[in-house]
Formats: C-alpha cells, structure tokens, sequence
C-alpha cells in the first residue's frame, strides 16, 4: 500500500471480495515527511485492517540507488523499476506474507494474469494507458501463483469512481506517481548529490563524431544517454548521442540514420518457456513503456544471453534499459539490454 489510489482501491475490493486483507507500506525512499506511508496508515485504519510499515530504506539504497549510480558511470542507462521488481519489492512482499500465514499477495497494478497451457502469463491490463505489463517481465512462474492485480480489468476513471463511490473521495483524488520513487525529475542533479566526490566521476571531455573527430566539448559521460537529442553542442545538423564510452570519457553523436539497429543482445533474461520461441519473426519486442512494438525473433545464446533480431530497423536502442517479448498482449520474457 503505498497510500495512492491504486494501491488502496486494490484493498477495498479484496476486502469486498471476502479476503482477509493486511497492507504493507515499504520504505524504500524518504525525504523529509512521508506522506504515503501516513495515507496507508490513515486508509487501513478505516478499512480496519492490520497495517506493517517495512523499513527497506537500507537494502533499496545499496541495491537499487546504488545499481542506479553505478550504471550511469559504465556509460548504461538504468531501469531502477525493472531492477527493483526483480530483486528486491516482490521477494520482500512475498518473504512477509510467509511470515504472516498470507497466501497471496496483490498489489495495484493495471494488469493481469492468465494461466495457459499450466503456465502463468502477465497480461496487457485493460486501460492501454496504464497498462504495467512492461514492469513485470522478470516475476517467475512460482511468483506469478501467488499473485493478484484486483484491477487488471479496470480503467483509471473506474478505479478513481470506485473509491468517491465508497465514500473515499480523498483516495480518489490523489495524483498519479511518475518517474522512479527516488528520483522523478532530471537524474543529473541527483546523480551528482549521490557522489562523495562527483567531481572525480564526472568531468569535461569530448563529443565525437562516428570516426573519432572532435566536436566540442561535454560535461562528462555519465550525464547523457543514448537517443539524447537536447543538450548537447550546436551543430548545423541534428545529431544524437550513439554511443558513450566511459574508458575514453567519450560521447559520440551522430546523425538519426546512424541510431537504427536489426539486432542487440539482451543479459539477465527471465522467459516464461524457452519452447515458446521459434526461428519465427513471430513476437513482438517493446524497447520503451509506451505503444512501440516490433517483430522479432529471439536466438537463445550461452552466458544467460539472448540475441534479438528485428524484423525492421529500431532506432535508440540503449544499454541498460529492457527489453520485452510479447505475443497476443501477453508476456513471454524480457531483460536488460546488452
């Protein structure tokens, strides 16, 4: 529960639907007063519920914050929510519910779970845009049984009409959260305050073009990503940032024809059945949360790697960040970019 619409929406139809419900409140992130774990509070003491707050701020620190850093000096991108769904929130939520006696556990997500074939599936939710699939490509099939998404056949509008219809009309009126919990703005600045010493990790150095010329100068690697467009050098041309090298504290750029790829190579991947790909360009692959997909066909390699081919060119595809296979809305794996 993390004191939001969602979440607490998810709790009162659970309760309606005759489970015995207990809320947690993670604290993963906390700077000066934490509203969200008083509104989970606040909300479960209404419901009559039992309500925990975890103290995880430690463990998210140094395994999500600092995996957050550590990407941006090797010159990545990172998905902190992908990262923390994998290794750290669910284990935590399921670790407790053993300790309760809770056979399930639920959170308010805006997706399903199908079952086909004795396999668990994570399913595009019924509101395209609020759709989470794309964050939960790494639950295994052992987690997925033990899972709930009461809104999985919502729409935002219904979810907010629910809690003003039963008498929560603050619930139903709060803001929707953007962006990782710990750093929802430019990453930049937070990065910087992250570092004892940033002036040692981030300092001036070369744009490049893509035969090594000298262009101008940036204000160190770790402040750019691949794809980025703003902030950069005045050119009479457009250019993007291709590449980063952090050895050579080194960004390329180059033109948008330059930033189209056929095929990259995926690590740390979770499949639901190896089985279920074939020499076919017959899945889809979505690089980006919102509405982009396309075809592809997955080459299972050594190393815990995979290799994805594109049934056409895909332009931005950044290391560090994930990629997602789909087949008729449901998903079959995913992992982070290579």
């Amino acid at each position: 529960m993390s004191g939001g619409t969602d979440s607490s929406v998810a709790a009162i139809l659970l309760m309606e639907q005759g489970y015995e419900v207990v809320g947690i409140t993670f604290r993963f992130w906390e700077e000066g007063e934490n509203k969200h774990l008083e509104d989970a509070k606040r909300l479960a003491k209404q419901l009559g519920i039992e309500h925990i707050a975890y103290d995880a701020l430690d463990i998210f620190r140094k395994k999500i914050v600092g995996y957050f850093v550590d990407e941006y000096l090797t010159g990545r991108t990172p998905f902190p929510c992908a990262k923390c769904n994998n290794e750290l929130k669910w284990k935590l939520i399921l670790q407790e519910a053993d300790r309760l006696g809770c056979e399930k556990v639920a959170m308010g997500h805006y997706t399903r779970i199908v079952i086909e074939s004795g396999r668990y599936f994570i399913s595009e939710g019924f509101d395209p845009d609020k759709d989470q699939s794309f964050f939960l490509w790494g639950l295994t099939q052992q987690q997925l049984s033990r899972i709930v998404f009461p809104l999985g056949e919502f729409h935002k509008t219904d979810v907010r009409k629910m809690a003003a219809d039963r008498g929560f009309k603050y619930v139903s009126e709060k803001k929707d959260s953007l962006g990782a919990c710990f750093c929802s703005g430019d990453y930049r600045p937070f990065l910087k305050k992250q570092l004892t010493e940033p002036d040692k990790f981030i300092y001036s150095g070369n744009f490049i073009d893509e035969e090594g010329k000298t262009l101008g100068k940036h204000e160190g690697f770790p402040l750019y990503t691949v794809g980025q467009r703003r902030g950069l050098i005045h050119l009479n041309r457009k250019v993007f940032v291709k590449e980063i090298l952090p050895k050579t504290n080194e960004v390329v750029l180059a033109p948008l024809s330059a930033m189209y790829k056929t095929e990259f190579l995926v690590k740390d991947y979770n499949l639901v059945d190896e089985k279920l790909f074939s020499a076919e360009f017959d899945t889809i692959c979505r690089i980006r949360y919102r509405k982009q997909n396309t075809l592809c066909r997955i080459v299972i390699l050594d190393d815990n790697r995979l290799k994805v081919e594109l049934a056409e060119p895909l332009e931005s595809i950044a290391p560090g960040q994930t990629a997602v296979f789909y087949r008729d809305g449901k998903v079959l794996g995913g992992g982070f970019i290579l």
